[in-house]
């Protein structure tokens, strides 16, 4: 089985939609799929956040016109789509140790579907290295 390694940075909605969307297909490719969240992205991760709809600068002025091409897309609930898609294939979805200490954060303020902490060598060695394709958002 292939593997496709994702690196995800990025905490706005369109950000996250842009992984999940790659994620869905991949899955729906038969590939493994190993996911670190980093940076702004685990802040979106904590319990009752990731619905929010916060838009990037680009976004932001069409936030009326999106929510509802969003719903026409079943889009609205991300967190119901993190499960689906774990669901779906052999997904493991890790957040980064360092980026949920300076969030503040632990494992259990997260939603549920997220397997470990890691580090970002541990991620960089076993996950990267073992990847045929690797993505960056």
């Amino acid at each position: 089985m292939q593997s496709l390694a994702v690196i995800a940075s990025g905490g706005t909605t369109n950000a996250l939609i842009q992984v999940l969307t790659v994620l869905m297909a991949a899955v729906h490719a038969d590939l493994r799929v190993r996911v670190l969240f980093r940076d702004e992205s685990v802040l979106r991760l904590r319990r009752g956040r990731m619905n929010e709809p916060i838009w990037s600068n680009a976004f932001r002025s069409d936030a009326d016109a999106l929510a509802q091409r969003m719903k026409k897309l079943d889009l609205t609930d991300l967190e119901k789509l993190c499960r689906d898609i774990k669901a779906s294939g052999d997904v493991k979805y890790y957040v980064c140790s360092s980026s949920l200490a300076l969030c503040g954060l632990k494992k259990e303020d997260l939603i549920d579907c997220i397997d470990e902490v890691r580090g970002v060598p541990s991620f960089l060695l076993e996950d990267v290295g073992a990847a045929d394709k690797v993505l960056t958002f």
